[in-house]
């Protein structure tokens, strides 16, 4: 017998104020337990929009996603019928930017896919699907306008249905970030509503452990920042029931006594008891838990719960202009370069001046390759970062490079730019691309091309700084129909960097189609 499913409606601001505030914007986070909308309009005084009103559908994909992998037709039914209703509510009140994101228990479905095709057919809103790394990075966008995040080294973690998002930030930048397959509705379906979790959960989170344990090493967090639906509802637990001081702030120690109870009570005593909704009951202890284990494994004694959302995150993101977006990418994408001398011992300094170089090369060049302040990034990044494979081995050291990178979770990169950015690292030396390279081979056009002009470009910076001392301060392209002149400028006879520069000279021709050369001094 299908349910029937009642939308929740939260006004944040009054009707009649908010309805006068002109444009509005709309985020969609369809998520492993429920499907979420939030309407927005831009406060210019705080420059960021102001979420004015949330609408809650509680379609559990994760139920159908995290057992059988599949959709079943009733679920998708759910979900089109839920978006037909945010369909009248954008149309009510004009909204035309929005944008709709699906996270964990939409990859992982075999069939996900149709579900987002019938979406688009029914209502006309494009759904699109975003990685554990884009989640925690909007989650953290969200975070840093709440927080302040500055100065310290900080553990951010946000719980949904159908995984978990660990982020690492210091001094506000994010360093590392690794997203686990432990979200509660995935908990709840693997371990089983009546299952002992005392002694099922921790062996299921070995594995997070391990990595999680990577990524912190020594260091200790001095804040630990909890978000999604489950540590507001903690908290608020935790204030009603324990009586602690604030409503988004715990101490692990009230946390321990916070699961003591709610495992005490059965599924429908914390419904009739807290007055929890049954898709929040079921879901509450494992989440309790999860955030438990991750605290004593960090090593905190606090944690606290801001207002900040994935959909709060997707509302700023939309609002941010182009130069701001691309700033934000570049320090957490640098931040996480940073962290590479302590993680894989590079030569921070070497890698810095093999990127000055690279990148005055690709300015000057840009008539060439026709490329934008994405890939500039890319090769960037590249630069800082093409050496981590001698961590595992100095032969082949770019094949291990390029593995490294394809692992890395990197906030603020899509699938497509961290596969261009590790094949460039991969062609940083030895052989040409080739369409029987794995990982190449599984490009589009678009990006191979990439590949060829920033690895080129990498290729030839290193070779200009052959010996590692930095010696060229300055390099002059002068290009034609035929040749690409380098004119260098530094510190001594620069016979070294000159005859480096030239072993790449057949690259340089097949990628750009026109000789390298070596002209007098600047």
């Amino acid at each position: 017998m299908r349910h029937a499913m009642a939308m929740e409606i939260t006004n944040l601001i009054a009707e009649d104020e908010w309805l006068n505030r002109g444009a509005l914007i709309a985020a969609i986070d369809v998520g492993s337990n429920a499907m979420r909308l939030g309407v927005a309009a831009f406060d210019t005084e705080a420059g960021s929009p102001q979420l004015i009103q949330r609408y809650r559908e509680p379609v559990r994909l994760g139920h159908d996603a995290f057992t059988s992998g599949i959709l079943s037709d009733k679920t998708m039914d759910d979900a089109v019928r839920a978006f037909v209703a945010f369909r009248k509510i954008l149309d009510q009140h004009h909204i035309e930017q929005y944008r709709a994101t699906a996270t964990s228990a939409m990859r992982d479905s075999k069939n996900g896919h149709v579900l987002v095709k019938r979406i688009f057919n029914e209502t006309g809103i494009k759904l699109s699907l975003i990685s554990g790394e884009e989640e925690a990075r909007l989650v953290q966008l969200s975070i840093s306008r709440r927080v302040d995040l500055s100065k310290q080294f900080t553990l951010l973690v946000d719980m949904g249905g159908g995984s978990v998002e660990v982020t690492l930030c210091d001094d506000g930048e994010v360093v590392s970030a690794q997203s686990f397959k432990i979200g509660t509705v995935r908990l709840l379906e693997m371990l089983g509503q009546g299952g002992d979790f005392n002694s099922l959960l921790p062996e299921y989170l070995e594995g997070m452990r391990k990595k999680l344990k990577q990524q912190l090493g020594r260091r200790k967090p001095v804040l630990c920042v909890a978000t999604g639906g489950n540590a507001g509802a903690i908290g608020s637990l935790a204030f009603q029931i324990l009586g602690t001081e604030s409503a988004d702030r715990l101490s692990r120690k009230e946390l321990d006594d916070l699961i003591k109870q709610l495992a005490a009570l059965s599924f429908e005593e914390r419904i009739r008891n807290l007055g929890l909704r049954p898709d929040r009951a079921d879901v509450i202890l494992p989440a309790a838990m999860v955030f438990r284990e991750i605290m004593s494994l960090a090593r905190v004694q606090s944690m606290v719960m801001p207002e900040a959302s994935l959909l709060d995150g997707i509302l700023i993101g939309m609002m941010e202009s182009e130069d701001v977006s691309m700033h934000s990418r570049r320090r957490n994408l640098l931040a996480w370069a940073r962290s590479l001398k302590k993680k894989y011992h590079v030569d921070q300094h070497y890698a810095k001046s093999v990127a000055r170089l690279a990148l005055s090369l690709f300015d000057q060049m840009q008539s060439l390759h026709g490329l934008g302040a994405s890939e500039r990034l890319l090769l960037e990044v590249a630069c800082r970062a093409h050496e981590i494979g001698m961590y595992i081995r100095v032969g082949g050291h770019h094949r291990h490079a390029a593995y490294l990178i394809s692992a890395s979770p990197l906030l603020g990169l899509s699938k497509e730019e961290k596969a261009v950015l590790a094949q460039t690292v991969r062609y940083q030396r030895k052989a040409f691309p080739n369409d029987e390279h794995e990982g190449f081979m599984d490009l589009g056009e678009c990006d191979k091309r990439k590949v060829c002009f920033l690895s080129s470009l990498l290729r030839l910076a290193i070779g200009l700084n052959k010996d590692r001392r930095d010696r060229i301060s300055q390099v002059e392209v002068v290009i034609d129909d035929e040749n690409i002149t380098l004119h260098l400028e530094g510190d001594g006879d620069l016979l070294l960097e000159r005859w480096a520069s030239l072993q790449v000279q057949d690259y340089i021709q097949k990628n750009f189609d026109r000789n390298l050369q070596i002209g007098l001094d600047i």
